[in-house]
C-alpha cells in the first residue's frame, strides 16, 4: 500500500512540475511580444502574445517599432 500511494504521489508531483515549467517568464513573454509586433500592430489591436504585458510596457514597444521603422533607432 505505500507503494502505490508513493507512486500516486510521485506521479502527482511530476504533473505539477512539468506544468509549471511549461508557463513563460515574463521576459519571455515580454521577448515573444516585441518580436510578435508589426505594422498592423496598435493600441486596440495587440498581438495575441501580447495580451500579457502591461499596458505601457506595449505602448513603450510600439513606440520602439515604429522609431526603427523610421531608422531613427
Amino acid at each position: 500500500m505505500r507503494i502505490r500511494i508513493g507512486v500516486v504521489v510521485l506521479a502527482v508531483v511530476l504533473l505539477i512540475a512539468a506544468f509549471i515549467s511549461n508557463i513563460p517568464s515574463e521576459a519571455e513573454t515580454v521577448a515573444a511580444c516585441r518580436k510578435a509586433l508589426d505594422n498592423t500592430s496598435t493600441l486596440t489591436n495587440r498581438p495575441d502574445v501580447c495580451m500579457d504585458v502591461s499596458a505601457d510596457t506595449y505602448r513603450t514597444f510600439l513606440l520602439m517599432y515604429e522609431l526603427r521603422e523610421e531608422g531613427l533607432d
